[in-house]
This record gives structure tokens, C-alpha cells and sequence, in this order.
């Protein structure tokens, strides 16, 4: 959050300019006799005034687009994870949804009178995770509930969900790793191995991947005592579940994932990772309404119906707040996290342009004293920071959670005729259909709505708050009732505002199951297997006689 509060004082000083306009140029005039001996007529105290409220505007306009051009990073865990790690200060790992945990090891020893026993402790999330479901060594399914390969080779295997008293037990020779160490909080797995050259010809493999249901997640609409019906606490993290009613995967819910996360976790009472937001600081109706939109069904080109937005990734203490946040909500498309009133609140992400909407016209626009026009129209950006293809990687399940290109959306072409590429990331997505989708909001913004306004308004504006939609009719521009999103608000005093507006229009978030694109190939030689015997074939036997003199 701390980029957004960056950003609201770039725009609070970009109001105060606007505001005090007047003002300023007033003092340059009363300056200018004494310097020059001149006097300065209306008219260039008019452009002065323009300039200084130009300057102002350009300045917020310029803090917003930041803002609200957003690139979503993938975190080093997502390729961490598919390698054991031995680095004693590995940061904490958090698992949201169905994916693959990390593979910190935390304990191992190899012991036995000949020493042919090794013991290991992967650390998976620094959370109680809602399940373990699937353990792979290189590409080889070993454990779904019971050890299903590699028997020779591994004499056990225990999963647990979350370290606590009680449930701890000796691993190894039983000296270092004892029946008192639970690894408290925490999900892991630990393995015994037996050195068997016959079962582990290369050695014990460095590849495994461990498939969790991730941390159980705290969702509003089962809080009774905060506006919902069920047994759900923001503040007793026992309550908070995977699965909801009727056996939906709110641990895949991308709003209810980021909702967790800025009220973090807790482990004996300290926070452990998250931002430990205080629950009166979060709008909870918004992320209601992101929630349910999160789980409505779509079509795909299959013929069936997935989830609309799912979350299923993985992220660290390490990484900032910044990138966990764009991580999640580009999961939602265009979804972005602001702040509201002094809460976090979600905007954009789905086609809500049907709803209600506040009219506004020339008359509620203020203007400062002369000044031609009171008011920044930005049709679009600077060419060289648009684009119209996005490609990325996502996290594909069919390749143990590999990052693979998910395809490309591409639009028409530029006005310069140079094509440009943005690249998008999806850590937190699992299906390469929903990659496109997603990726397409995001083009066809650039494309259909690039549009910028700002502007200083009269009280009409408090009807309003960010995220909302408005439309605003001009006879300057030739509008009338053009439709907008409100990006950015912030009131200076009496009821005058400072307000940035972005184009809005259905078009960005339309999606037809057939524009979906076929996952590209993966083109995979097959590896070395040093157990295979390549028999000889197609020999001839032949003898020849030499006779000796």
C-alpha cells in the first residue's frame, strides 16, 4: 500500500496547485510591477492561471496513470518451489488454492549402523493448509494418501496439515528430530529414505512436488457478526475454511485469498505473514460483491463451466506487498486495490457498466478565474507505453506447475504501425483459457478506453467515490453522456473536488469462448533413462578362413 499512499500525495500536491491557482498567479502579478515596471494585462493573467492549473492537472494525471497501469510479477517461490531448497533463511511461504507448496527442506540426517537411512523435513506453507493430496519425485506420482510408487526406496512418509502440541513424532535416529518438535504452524512432510542403490540408481532425487489445498481463507459472507450468516471471525483464524457451502472452493477465491492476506496470519498470536490490516479498514460489502462475481460460472470452449477468477499460487515473506497484491488481483483481470474513504476497496474486474450511474455536464465543472479550459482530456497515452499483444507464462498443472507461455492476445494495430508487446504474468492461474481472458481486459482497455479526465468539481462530486460510473456530457468535447470510471478522488475543502476519470465501456470486458486459443506446444525430448538396455539389433554373423603358409 505503500505505492498508493505515494501516489495520493503526488495527487494531494497536484490539488493544492489547482486550488491555489489563483492565488499564485494573483502574487506573480503583484510582483511583475516591481521587477519589469510593466503592468500584466487579463489576458496573460488568464494564461498564467491556465498554465499553473495545467501543470497541477498534468501532475495528477501523471501519479493516476502509474497507478492504474499495473504489472503483475511472478514471485521467485513459483520456481523455487520445484527444487528442495537447504538455504537455512528461506523466507516463510504462503499457499493459496490448489497448487504445488514449496520444498524448503528444514531438517534432514542420514544415520542407520550402516548408514543407509536418510530422513528429511520439507517445510510446504507457514500455515495450516486445508489438505495434502499428491507427493511427485521428478515426474513420478510417489504418494496420493498412501505410497503409491517407490516403495522400495522410501520405508515412510507422514503429511501433516499443521504442526501443533500433541501431534509431533521422532523422525531419524530420533536424537535431533524428537517427538517435542512439531514444527508449530506449519505444514511439512516428512520422509524416510532408504540409500538402496538398486532403488535410487542417480540418488535420492532433488525434484519433488508436493500438491496442497492451500490456507484455509476467511470469507465475510459466513461472518454473522459482519453483515453475513455462518461462524466465520476475521479474529479467530479456526474458523476460516476452504471449502463453503455447497462444496465451493472459496480457498481458490481470489477477493477472500487477498482479503487474508491484508488481515494476515498468526502463529501463536504473532503475524506471520500478511499486512495485519485492522478489519474496520476494509470494506467488507466490496469484497462480498468481488467474492460472489469470483465464483459465477463462465463458459469455456470445452463445453463446460469453470470459476470466473481462481487463485491458486504461491508467494513469500520476501516478497513485497506491492507484488503480492498485483499478483492476486490480476488474477481478476483488471481488478485493482485502492483506497476509499480510509478503506481497502476492489474496482474494475467485471462488466458492471449496466449499473447505476450519476450524470454530471460542464456545470459542475470549476474552473479557475479566466481559464479557457478547466479541465485535462488525455485521449490517449504517449504510443510508445501502449500495446496490443500480451503474452505471459502461468503455472500449468499438466507440467507439475511449470511456468509456460499460456499463448497471446493481439489487437489491431498501433497508429504508428509498430507492434508492442506487454507481458503479463499470471502466477496465481491455472488454466491457459482463463490467462486469455484475462489478458484481453487488459488490451482491450488500452485499446478501447484509453482515455483520461481531470478535472476540478463542484459538489456534485461528493455523489461519488472511486470506482464508481458516471457520465458526463460536453459540448466541448461533443459528449454526451460519455461514460466514465472514477479512478481517482480527493476533496480539497468546501465541497470542491480534484478528480480523475478514466473511459469505460462493456467492450473490454466481452469474451466469447471462442476466441480461446489452443495451449502452445511443448516440445519435450524424452530424457535420459540410465536403467534402459538398448538392445542390439540387426547384426549379421559372417567367417572367413585364411589359410596359413
Amino acid at each position: 500500500m505503500s505505492k498508493i499512499i505515494k501516489i495520493v500525495a503526488v495527487v494531494a500536491i497536484a490539488v493544492a496547485i489547482v486550488v491555489f491557482a489563483a492565488p499564485i498567479a494573483g502574487a506573480l502579478a503583484g510582483l511583475a510591477p516591481g521587477l519589469a515596471a510593466t503592468t500584466i494585462s487579463a489576458a496573460t493573467m488568464a494564461a498564467i492561471t491556465s498554465a499553473v492549473v495545467g501543470v497541477g492537472i498534468s501532475l495528477g494525471l501523471s501519479a493516476i496513470s502509474t497507478l492504474f497501469r499495473k504489472s503483475a510479477t511472478v514471485s521467485n517461490s513459483m520456481a523455487d518451489r520445484l527444487n528442495v531448497t537447504i538455504v537455512p533463511s528461506t523466507p516463510r511461504k504462503v499457499v493459496f488454492g490448489r497448487t504445488a507448496a514449496a520444498a524448503d527442506m528444514r531438517f534432514r540426517e542420514t544415520y542407520g549402523s550402516k548408514q543407509d537411512r536418510h530422513a528429511q523435513v520439507i517445510a510446504l506453507a507457514s500455515h495450516r493448509v486445508n489438505a495434502i493430496t499428491q507427493f511427485y519425485l521428478e515426474e513420478t506420482l510417489t504418494w496420493q494418501g498412501a505410497l503409491v510408487a517407490h516403495q522400495n526406496g522410501i520405508t515412510s512418509f507422514r503429511a501433516v496439515t499443521e504442526g501443533k502440541p500433541g501431534n509431533g513424532f521422532p523422525l531419524g535416529s530420533g536424537s535431533y528430530w524428537t517427538a517435542s518438535a512439531t514444527f508449530t504452524g506449519c505444514a511439512y512432510i516428512a520422509i524416510d529414505y532408504k540409500l538402496d542403490a538398486k532403488a535410487w540408481p542417480q540418488g535420492i532425487p532433488s525434484k519433488l512436488t508436493t500438491i496442497v489445498e492451500g490456507c484455509p481463507l476467511y470469507d465475510p459472507r459466513q461472518d454473522s457478526t459482519r453483515g453475513g450468516s455462518g461462524s466465520h471471525r476475521s479474529n479467530d483464524q479456526n474458523t476460516w475454511a476452504w471449502h463453503g457451502p455447497g462444496a465451493v472452493e472459496i480457498g481458490r477465491n481470489p477477493a477472500l485469498a487477498l482479503l487474508t492476506y491484508l488481515l494476515g496470519w498468526r502463529i501463536n498470536g504473532k503475524l506471520a505473514w500478511g499486512m495485519g490490516v485492522g478489519i474496520e479498514s476494509i470494506d467488507l460489502d466490496n469484497f462480498r460483491t468481488f467474492a460472489n462475481v469470483c465464483e459465477e460460472r463462465v463458459q469455456t470452449a470445452g463445453g463446460g463451466t469453470v470459476q470466473r477468477y481462481t487463485a491458486d499460487g504461491i508467494v513469500s515473506t520476501a516478497d513485497t506487498h506491492d507484488t503480492v497484491i498485483n499478483a492476486i488481483t490480476a488474477a481478476m483481470g483488471s481488478t485493482k486495490l485502492t483506497d476509499v474513504s480510509g478503506q481497502y476497496t476492489l474496482v474494475g474486474g467485471y462488466d458492471d457498466t449496466f449499473g447505476p450511474k450519476v450524470a454530471f455536464d460542464a456545470n459542475d465543472l470549476v474552473g479557475a478565474p479566466g481559464a479557457p479550459t478547466p479541465y485535462d482530456w488525455t485521449p490517449s497515452g504517449p504510443t510508445r507505453d501502449t500495446y496490443n499483444i500480451v503474452r505471459g507464462r502461468f503455472a500449468n498443472p499438466d507440467e507439475l506447475y511449470q511456468l509456460v507461455d499460456w499463448g497471446e492476445i493481439v489487437t489491431d494495430d498501433l497508429s504508428d504501425g509498430v507492434p508492442r508487446t506487454l507481458t503479463l504474468d499470471l502466477g496465481f492461474v491455472n488454466r491457459a483459457e482463463s490467462c486469455q481472458r484475462i489478458a484481453k481486459q487488459f488490451v482491450a482497455r488500452e485499446a478501447k478506453t484509453p482515455g483520461f479526465f481531470t478535472a476540478t468539481w463542484g459538489p456534485k462530486a461528493f455523489l461519488v467515490q472511486v470506482g464508481s460510473l458516471l457520465t458526463l456530457s460536453l459540448p466541448s468535447q461533443g459528449w454526451n453522456n460519455k461514460l466514465f470510471r472514477v479512478q481517482e478522488q480527493t476533496e480539497t475543502h468546501d465541497m470542491i473536488f480534484q478528480m480523475t476519470l478514466r473511459e469505460e465501456s462493456p467492450e473490454v470486458y466481452a469474451w466469447d469462448k471462442d476466441e480461446a486459443k489452443p495451449l502452445p506446444a511443448t516440445i519435450r525430448p524424452p530424457g535420459y533413462d540410465a536403467s534402459m538396455t538398448i538392445s542390439v539389433q540387426n547384426l549379421r554373423l559372417s567367417s572367413t578362413t585364411y589359410q596359413g603358409t
